[in-house]
């Protein structure tokens, strides 16, 4: 069994408001003796008495079916954290860096274009607000997609999941999981279950807005009553009968 880290609040200001000029170098170039230095300092990151079954991650870099083995491996592993814990950003950090740093690495490698160092940074601290930044970093990401979408009363209780992961995933994590709106599960599942039988039924596409819209629909039925009282059939049907009539939507004709 392995030890749950977290880095210390010293450390992780140290880390946040230093990470331009004296860390983001050792992410460029993919250092990671030094990257496990800085990390395995006692002065930087402890120990939890929380006990996992640790596995390592699969590299996205050289296989395409990464993205849902890994989040399988996640939550198999951490499904023991408690929201709270989950939320923590302590965690996150020294979990990127340690157990999980040469999948880490291997996800900042694959990012190209002009805003490189921005992403590198948006994933390797939390610079967006705390719920937007647990859907961008590289493993917190994979923990709370299998938390939200992850369904034991189905077959296969990955079947959300995996449709989630068939688009652009990362991008409609943000557009969707980042809202305060979202936070029961029932409320995504119900989301889920819309969206993807409109889509099954050839009467859209897929897209961000997809997700963001439905978030807006049901933002504006929460001003008239409680939506954590609705059942999962209630939310979709309010979805589906909603979401084709909202901009940007890709309607199929």
């Amino acid at each position: 069994m392995s030890k749950l880290k977290y880095v210390t609040d010293v450390f992780l200001d140290d880390f946040k408001t230093n990470f331009k000029s004296k860390y983001l170098p050792l992410y460029m170039k993919g250092d990671k003796e030094k990257i496990r230095e800085i990390f395995s300092n006692s002065e930087n990151v402890l120990e939890s008495s929380f006990e996992f079954e640790y596995e390592e991650l699969v590299l996205e870099s050289v296989d395409s079916d990464a993205s849902i083995k890994n989040i399988q491996i996640i939550w198999e592993s951490l499904r023991g954290l408690s929201i709270t814990e989950a939320e923590n950003k302590k965690v996150w950090v020294a979990l990127e860096n340690t157990y999980y740093v040469d999948y880490h690495l291997d996800q900042l490698k694959m990012i190209t274009g002009k805003k490189k160092e921005a992403s590198i940074m948006s994933r390797t601290i939390f610079n967006n607000g705390n719920k937007r930044s647990l859907m961008i970093n590289n493993i917190s990401i994979l923990w709370w997609i299998a938390y939200y979408t992850y369904d034991e009363r189905l077959e296969d209780p990955y079947y959300y999941t995996k449709r989630f992961l068939s688009g652009s995933y990362r991008g409609n994590a943000v557009a969707y999981f980042s809202s305060n709106l979202v936070s029961n599960k029932e409320i995504v599942l119900g989301t889920l279950e819309a969206i993807y039988e409109l889509i099954d039924e050839n009467k859209m596409i897929e897209n961000r807005f997809s997700y963001s819209n439905a978030n807006k629909i049901l933002n504006l039925v929460g001003g008239v009553v409680v939506l954590d009282f609705l059942s999962k059939d209630e939310i979709k049907n309010i979805v589906k009968e909603n979401l084709l009539n909202t901009e940007k939507i890709k309607l199929i004709e």
